[in-house]
């Protein structure tokens, strides 16, 4: 296996295959191109070409910064894939900072799956700080 982290985009089609490999909601073409362009940072991760997992961050260029698409597909999972992908991201992240900043890491976890995202210093909402995370999801 020569597993690769390349820190760009997989293509459309390769996109839209770990979501429905990992079954995740499948989005339009327009949808899907969008996510791709507009992310702040891509990690792809690679078996001899293939594209196998991914992850996404989604920012604003400043303090609020929200990870999404964190997918490994099936026959790659319980590799320490997906933990070297949010490894990895969240220490890119921690290098756009200078020295005294703080910015904060968003994620929406799957049912299941809070723990896996604990190890990585995420902690659960509601708590005695923090309300819950809410979401909307808008259909035309």
């Amino acid at each position: 296996m020569a597993i690769e982290y390349i820190d760009e985009a997989p293509t459309l089609e390769e996109y839209k295959e770990m979501r429905r490999a990992v079954n995740f909601m499948v989005l339009s073409d327009r949808i899907a191109t969008n996510a791709l362009h507009n992310a702040f940072h891509i990690t792809t991760v690679r078996d001899g070409g293939r594209a196998i997992g991914m992850i996404r961050v989604l920012s604003d260029g400043s303090y609020a910064n929200f990870i999404t698409d964190v997918m490994v597909i099936p026959e790659y999972q319980g590799q320490g894939i997906g933990s070297e992908m949010m490894s990895r991201t969240v220490e890119f992240m921690r290098s756009t900072l200078e020295s005294g900043e703080t910015i904060v890491l968003y994620l929406m976890s799957a049912i299941g799956k809070e723990e896996f995202y604990k190890r990585f210093g995420f902690l659960a909402r509601p708590n005695e700080d923090w309300g819950a995370g809410m979401s909307q999801w808008i259909t035309s």
